[in-house]
């Protein structure tokens, strides 16, 4: 059975968009604010590489204690590690450019966990554009992976909090890193280069939209997390679109498309620079994390996904970072798939728990890639598919399954004209219309 909604999108909608109006405003609502603090009244200069990590600081307590918006003028500051208490409003105006330092020792200690902003047990949080946060390419010799740097933005247990409208770009790891939070609105942000972009582990109630994501690693990853709705979002990855664990997934109106415009980060430093987007959804639940719970209710719908690798992955017995919880219910409804070069290819767990649907869906493998099925999967309970076109050379069968419970076809044509299209073995009912 798929696990009931305990929290709806409308209401999540409602519960943000009041959050955003009531808390954070629009610039417009900003000029109307009674205390202003612009960095540069706190000894904050521009267009130096000094550190104004102090005068930065300064200026956020000061507007978190009275009830303030932090300006951040036009021009380029360079600071280390920030630090935001509840109720910061941070407000970067066109052109001004918050970058952070080259030097590692700057955030912390060399830690992974270290950041250009932090914020830890804090809540009503807005970060808004449209000005730039540059986390400079900055790296930590001896880091993961050997050079891996502070992240751009980071929060910890965390409520109530909204990015908007600014651009993040040169992230020394992830861009924004969440860890037990809730209730965020990332909004209009466009991710560029550096690793992923979002990564929330164990979070809930997460909307990210109209975002233009582009990055040398996942754009949106981690596992965990629960009601998370992506819309209307631009996905371009020299990884995976999205590696994640969610109960509750909802994606809808976005474009996927590769190879990426940021080539993938760990390939660079081993001087062989690789662009081509690995796959557009592939399931997250590392066994080393100890996940808790599955990725279970997706459904992704009214999305168009170019030039991809693979549209889908799942492999619960030997699939890399996916063992550790099983996936289940996944729907893909109004989807128009070309130039894939892999399968989409499914092997769920021994109890037979995935389900897969494809409603109104078009895949087509690219003309090199074509002679192989466009559709495997293995280990399922349910395999539905309506109103569907799986398009390869002819060669093979389009679907190929084993050792499932259930297989429905309505109206599912396979391109071009194939005397076997679909083969199964071991299933143990079949429907076709």
């Amino acid at each position: 059975m798929v696990l009931q909604h305990h929290f709806t999108w409308q209401v999540l909608l409602g519960l943000m968009t009041a959050t955003a109006l009531g808390y954070f405003g629009s610039s417009a609502a900003m000029a109307q604010e009674k205390d202003i603090y612009v960095v540069t009244q706190f000894g904050a200069t521009a267009d130096d590489d000094v550190l104004d990590t102090q005068a930065f600081q300064k200026a956020i307590d000061a507007a978190a204690k009275h009830g303030g918006t932090v300006r951040v003028p036009k021009g380029r500051f360079v600071t280390g590690q920030l630090q935001l208490p509840t109720g910061t409003h941070l407000f970067f105006e066109e052109g001004a450019v918050l970058q952070g330092s080259t030097d590692f020792r700057d955030y912390g200690q060399g830690r992974w966990t270290d950041s250009l902003i932090l914020a830890e047990d804090a809540e009503h949080i807005t970060i808004e554009g449209p000005g730039t946060i540059d986390g400079a390419d900055c790296e930590i010799p001896g880091g993961e992976e050997g050079f891996r740097g502070p992240h751009a933005l980071r929060f910890v247990r965390c409520r109530n909090v909204t990015i908007r409208d600014v651009t993040i770009t040169r992230s020394g790891n992830y861009a924004v890193l969440c860890n037990d939070s809730a209730d965020f609105l990332i909004s209009g942000v466009k991710f560029r280069g550096g690793h992923d972009g979002v990564h929330a582990q164990a979070c809930q109630r997460f909307r990210v939209v109209d975002c233009d994501i582009r990055t040398g690693d996942d754009c949106l990853a981690g596992c965990d997390n629960v009601d998370f709705e992506v819309a209307r979002c631009q996905i371009n990855s020299s990884c995976n679109g999205f590696r994640l664990g969610c109960v509750h997934l909802r994606v809808h109106e976005c474009r996927f498309w590769g190879p990426g415009e940021y080539p993938h980060r760990i390939t660079i430093k081993k001087g062989k620079p690789r662009t081509n987007m690995l796959s557009a959804f592939v399931h997250f639940a590392p066994t080393d994390r100890n996940p808790k719970l599955p990725s279970d209710d997706w459904l992704i719908k009214d999305c168009t996904i170019d030039n991809v690798d693979a549209v889908y992955l799942y492999d619960f017995e030997k699939g890399v970072w996916q063992t550790g919880q099983p996936a289940k219910h996944l729907v893909f409804e109004n989807i128009r798939c070309q130039n894939i070069a892999y399968p989409v290819r499914a092997l769920g767990d021994k109890d037979r728990q995935f389900d897969l649907t494809l409603r109104n869906v078009s895949i087509a493998l690219r003309e090199d890639r074509a002679d192989q099925p466009v559709l495997e999967i293995a280990q399922f309970g349910q395999l539905t598919l309506e109103n569907v076109v799986l398009q390869n050379s002819g060669k093979q069968p389009v679907l190929r399954a084993r050792d499932g419970r259930e297989i429905h076809l309505r109206h599912v044509e396979a391109k071009p004209t194939n005397p076997q299209p679909f083969v199964w073995a071991n299933v143990e009912s079949v429907s076709q219309d």
